[in-house]
This record gives structure tokens, C-alpha cells and sequence, in this order.
């Protein structure tokens, strides 16, 4: 127990200062009694601190100046002044700053340095183990929703939409027509070697040829898309022994007869039954948005059309006397020699054989061998329905045009010419027409072109070298030409540019 030497109040052992008036607390034993007695012989005396000459009252042991001691002689014995009272920090606040990895992982201190060593490595352990579990919780929940999303419905986007996303193809195509099926007629369109599933299956067989042909004609119209009905018979031995184009939404003679001419070489299964008539109706574009437009334009006109009607392009059958001479008779095939059977008849007197019949040809056949005997009509072709004949292809000018219809009409049994030609000048107009839009619309107004087949020839007066190889460039780009030729002046314009 202690006590406060001014105002007598006790104090636990663990105070040091008083409460009341800050005086130093003393034992309440002998040693207080004494001071006290020593106090109270020199009372009303003041007291000098030995250290810094300060004037204590009488009972005060600290100098309330320096803190020292009172009444110690030497000042190797003064009293030191006892430490602040501390603080004590909350627990929480209590963290060793040398702590190990367990401790900043787990919130413990290891015991010792093995301890601590072992903590650490499980902590880790156990965290990397909680982190793949993390991990892996993660995945499955985004799969489990991705695959709830994959089974929610989804809103169906709207025709128009479709439509102005997807980007427009530009591929040529042919393809059947969808609403209008293969017809097959005939005794035999049942047998399984003609029936619509053999016939469509032979169409895309051969689809690689149609589309070659379509490409090829595309070259010299880009615009062309057409829809055909196309029909070929087919013989018992599976050859096609005719075709034709009934009709079609875009009549071009040239197109046609390379739509003829690729089904022609066509050849079916062969079987015992009798001949068909396959039709086709084909569709060829080089924009699949356009196609339904195509067949149901087809459509409208196989309406309208009659079963007499002719067709628009037919490809001539082979003679009969031809296929009889291309034919072996029956009696080197079939017929046994008469030697083996019977005896040999008496001699007979022979006779010089007589020359065969020359063939009749058709009236198809007899223009197109006026037309191939012309340098200047070769390239020229022809069908024909009844006495007209149409033709179509290609010469030079306006007047091998009227030299071509010419030569037609003196041809025997021929009665009315169409006339379908193409010029190679007014193609070589298109493309020189063509390139001038363009150097007009860039500004080049003082440039000139003349195209002459895939040659291009450029003239004029230009401001500046750039915008005369910007001519060069137009050219070629605007047209499948060559610039063979540019004698296109340069002239600077004043300071001003004009």
C-alpha cells in the first residue's frame, strides 16, 4: 500500500503519482514515518533541489522542476524519474513485424521457426487448393449458363432484317427450281434408270458443265441471269437423242445453244424399257435473291404456253439415213453367218454395188454450211422453227450484218431471218463510252479514248504527269482493255490553276 505524503490519501502498490496533487506515493511503512518526522522537524522550511536549486514545500520527495529526488545529498543518488504510465494497445494491435507466410496467410504466429516453416507450407497449400476450387466452381457455372441460354428461345429476327445483313453473293449458281419439279413422262418414267431421283441426280452430275457455260456467257453480260425449261429425250441405251429449250425468261439464241449442247452429252443409265421425255427447269443467276423472282416468272410463262407450241431452240436430230449408216445392220450383230446354217446357195451373177444415198440434210444443217464457208460469217450460228431462222453470234460490222442475213436467205427453203447478231464495233462503242464516263466524271474532260478490240489509244491535253497516269488507270479499270497507246500532252496551267 501507498500513500500521498500531502494529502494522505492511499494508492494501490502498482500507482505511482497521486491522483489529487501529483506528489510521489511512499510505502506506508517505517520509511514514511520517517520522512515524515524529518518533515515535520524542518516544517516551515522549504526545501532546495540539490540538482537544479528549486524551492519544494516541506514533505515533497520530487522537485516538481526537474523531477528530482528531494533531500538525497549526492547527486548519484537522485531519484529518476519513473516511466509514464503505458498504455496498454488492444490485442488486435499486437502483430510481430518479423511474422512468417503462415501468419500473413492463416492470422497466426508460429511457435517456432520449424513450426512456423510447416504452417507456412500448409497455408499455401491450402490457399492454391481453395483457388482451384474457386476455379473451377467458376467454370461450371458459366458453362451451366451458357447452356440454359443455349435452351431459352430465342426471338426470331425478321425477314427484312436478314435481308439487309447479309451481304448480297455475287457467285453465279444453277440450280433447279424449287416449286417446279423434274417431270418424267413416258411409259418407263417409273423404272428406277428414269425416274425423278435419277434424273435430278444426273443434273447435278453434270452441273459443273451448265455452270461453265453460264460463266462463260456471263463474261460478255454480266447483267444475264435467265430461267429455262429444258427438255431432252433420252433412249433406251441412255444417249440423249434430242434437246430443247421450251422456253425462258431471258431468250439469248448463244446461251441457249450451249445449254443444248452441254444436255446433249448427257448419258443415262441404260435399261430394256422404252424412251422418256425428262423436263428441267433450270435456273441460272448470278444474285440467289433473284432466284425465286426467276421461277416464278417461269412459272407464269409455262402457264401460257402450249403443248403444240414449238420451242424456242431445239437442237437438230441426226438424220435417219445417218443413224442407219452409223448403225450396224442387224444381220453382222445378231444373224448368224448363212454358212453355218445352210448351204451355200448357187452362184449368182454379181453386181457393181450401188453407191449409198447421200443423206437430206436439214434446213438447220444447210444455213449453218452456207454460213462455215464464209470467213466472214464463221462465227456465226443458227436455229430454226419451220421455214424462220434465227440467227445469232457475231461479225465484224452493221454491214457484215446485212451480208450475213444475205447468205441466209439464198439458202434453199429458207423463208423468214431473224436477225440476233452482235457487232464488234458496237461492242468496242460500249467500252470506249464507258471509259469517257469515267475520265469525265474524275475531272479528266479534257482526255479522249478510242478502244479498238481490247486496245485502248488516249489523247488529249492533262495540268499535271499525275493526272496522266490517273487516265492510264481509269482506262484499264473501267474496261477490260489495254492502253496500247497514250499520247496525252502535258500543259500547266498559270499560277492560278486554270
Amino acid at each position: 500500500m501507498k500513500r500521498c505524503p500531502r494529502c494522505e490519501k492511499t494508492y494501490p502498490d502498482s500507482e505511482t503519482f497521486c491522483d489529487a496533487d501529483g506528489s510521489a506515493l511512499v510505502q506506508a511503512g517505517p520509511a514514511f514515518a520517517e520522512s515524515a518526522g524529518r518533515a515535520s522537524a524542518d516544517e516551515g522550511a522549504q526545501i532546495e533541489c540539490p540538482v537544479c536549486g528549486g524551492k519544494a514545500q516541506p514533505g515533497e520527495l520530487i522537485c516538481n522542476f526537474c523531477g528530482a529526488r528531494l533531500g538525497v545529498e549526492s547527486p548519484a543518488e537522485q531519484y529518476t524519474p519513473p516511466p509514464s504510465r503505458p498504455v496498454t494497445p488492444p490485442r488486435t494491435a499486437t502483430v510481430r513485424r518479423d511474422s512468417s507466410p503462415s501468419m500473413r496467410i492463416t492470422g497466426k504466429m508460429a511457435d517456432d521457426d520449424g513450426e512456423e516453416k510447416g504452417r507456412g507450407m500448409f497455408g499455401v497449400a491450402a490457399y492454391l487448393i481453395a483457388a482451384i476450387v474457386a476455379l473451377a466452381g467458376g467454370a461450371w457455372l458459366a458453362l451451366h449458363l451458357s447452356s440454359k441460354g443455349a435452351e431459352a428461345p430465342v426471338a426470331s429476327t425478321s425477314p427484312a432484317a436478314v435481308a439487309s445483313i447479309a451481304p448480297t453473293p455475287t457467285e453465279p449458281m444453277v440450280a433447279l427450281a424449287s416449286a417446279m419439279g423434274v417431270q418424267v413422262t413416258g411409259e418407263s418414267a417409273a423404272a428406277p434408270e428414269r425416274n425423278q431421283d435419277t434424273a435430278r441426280k444426273l443434273f447435278e452430275d453434270h452441273k459443273v458443265g451448265l455452270l461453265d457455260s453460264y460463266t462463260h456467257a456471263l463474261a460478255g453480260d454480266s447483267t444475264l441471269r435467265d430461267a429455262m425449261m429444258v427438255r431432252v429425250r433420252v433412249l433406251p441405251n441412255g444417249s440423249v437423242d434430242a434437246a430443247s429449250v421450251r422456253t425462258s425468261t431471258n431468250p439469248n439464241p448463244a446461251f441457249d445453244a450451249e445449254v443444248v449442247k452441254d444436255v446433249s452429252a448427257w448419258n443415262f443409265p441404260p435399261f430394256s424399257g422404252s424412251e422418256v421425255e425428262i423436263d428441267y427447269p433450270m435456273i441460272f443467276t448470278n444474285d440467289s435473291t433473284t432466284k425465286d423472282a426467276l421461277e416464278s416468272q417461269l412459272s407464269s410463262k409455262l402457264a401460257g404456253l402450249s403443248p403444240t407450241e414449238a420451242p424456242e431452240f431445239a437442237s437438230a436430230p441426226p438424220s435417219p439415213a445417218a443413224s442407219e449408216a452409223a448403225a450396224p445392220t442387224p444381220a453382222s450383230v445378231e444373224t448368224p453367218p448363212v454358212e453355218a446354217v445352210a448351204p451355200a446357195p448357187p452362184p449368182r451373177k454379181h453386181h457393181a454395188p450401188r453407191p449409198p444415198k447421200p443423206p437430206t440434210l436439214t434446213l438447220q444443217q444447210r444455213v449453218l454450211q452456207a454460213l462455215s464457208s464464209n470467213p466472214k460469217t464463221r462465227r456465226v450460228n443458227c436455229y430454226t422453227s419451220g421455214s424462220t431462222v434465227t440467227i445469232f453470234g457475231k461479225v465484224f460490222d452493221n454491214d457484215a450484218k446485212l451480208y450475213t442475213e444475205k447468205i441466209v436467205r439464198q439458202v434453199p427453203g429458207v423463208g423468214n431471218v431473224i436477225d440476233s447478231l452482235q457487232t464488234d464495233t458496237a461492242d468496242w462503242a460500249a467500252r470506249q463510252a464507258a471509259i469517257a464516263s469515267q475520265l469525265y466524271a474524275a475531272g479528266l474532260t479534257g482526255v479522249t479514248v478510242k478502244v479498238i478490240g481490247h486496245d485502248a489509244y488516249l489523247d488529249g491535253t492533262v495540268k499535271t504527269d499525275a493526272q496522266k497516269q490517273q487516265a492510264v488507270t481509269i482506262t484499264e479499270n473501267a474496261s477490260p482493255v489495254h492502253v496500247r497507246g497514250n499520247i496525252i500532252r502535258v500543259v500547266p496551267g498559270n499560277m492560278f490553276g486554270f
